[in-house]
């Protein structure tokens, strides 16, 4: 009788061990499916809202804008945007004159007055980047400030590694996708071609694949239609070529919505 009732309590102990363990194992799978489970909400909830604007992706981030505007404002409130071209030094602020459209190709950032003067742009343009072609100006200075360092892009090697900008303002990012780095005629771009119309862009960009010299290139897998938006950055030619300049082009390929601060 002892022998057996030890046997039942051996056994016993036993199942219940078998059981608890079982119980483990369920408790431990349904916590992991839990976490999954808020894993894949949070996901959802959580991650940047991606849309489509034509061939724009609009993309809603949590992250506020990293450009300090707020001190570039301080030292000159018509700072509105900022740009930075990978690859190259240029990562300035972008005025615009309220008065005067070559007033910062003549007064520094902080209103001194002359060169480098500052990164701009022109009335005719609107601020929010939303043109047909929006005109970003600079100079070619000598000690490679300001717009000199978009002369890399000559080199077909550097322009066929290098083939993004990205403007910011305090709402948004802006990437632009660069397709054509060219030795242009002085003429002003938005007065010789009527970017009010989707011809106009057309022409411009028939134009610019139209060079063929040794200081332009062209990236021909883009694709470029009556909608595109664009973003020349513009600067001179080196001191004999007075009747010349320089652009870098690039098409607008997706917009971040920043977080409101």
């Amino acid at each position: 009788m002892i022998k057996n009732n030890i046997e039942s309590e051996c056994i016993v102990m036993v199942n219940n061990k078998k059981n608890s363990k079982k119980i483990g194992i369920i408790v431990t799978i349904a916590i992991v499916l839990v976490l999954a489970i808020i894993g894949v909400v949070l996901y959802f909830v959580l991650r940047p809202k991606e849309t489509m604007v034509g061939e724009v992706k609009k993309v809603e981030v949590r992250e506020q804008c990293p450009i300090d505007f707020s001190s570039y404002q301080a030292i000159n409130p018509e700072v509105y945007a900022y740009i930075e071209v990978p690859g190259t030094d240029i990562s300035y602020p972008i005025l615009q004159s309220g008065t005067d459209d070559l007033y910062y190709a003549y007064h520094t950032i902080e209103g001194n007055d002359g060169l480098p003067g500052a990164i701009y742009t022109e009335g005719m343009n609107s601020k929010d980047f939303h043109d047909a072609n929006t005109i970003v100006y600079g100079h070619n200075m000598r000690n490679g400030s300001m717009f000199q360092q978009l002369h890399r892009f000559e080199d077909e090697e550097f322009f066929n590694s290098n083939d993004t900008f990205y403007i910011y303002t305090p709402e948004h990012k802006y990437t632009y996708k660069i397709f054509a780095s060219c030795c242009t005629s002085d003429d002003h771009p938005l007065y010789k071609y009527d970017f009010t119309t989707g011809p106009g862009v057309l022409q411009y960009v028939a134009y610019l694949q139209s060079i063929n010299d040794s200081y332009s290139h062209y990236r021909n897998d883009v694709s470029i239609n009556s909608d595109t938006k664009l973003c020349t950055l513009l600067t001179c030619m080196p001191s004999g070529m007075d009747d010349k300049r320089y652009v870098v082009v690039g098409c607008l390929t997706e917009i971040y919505d920043y977080a409101a601060k």
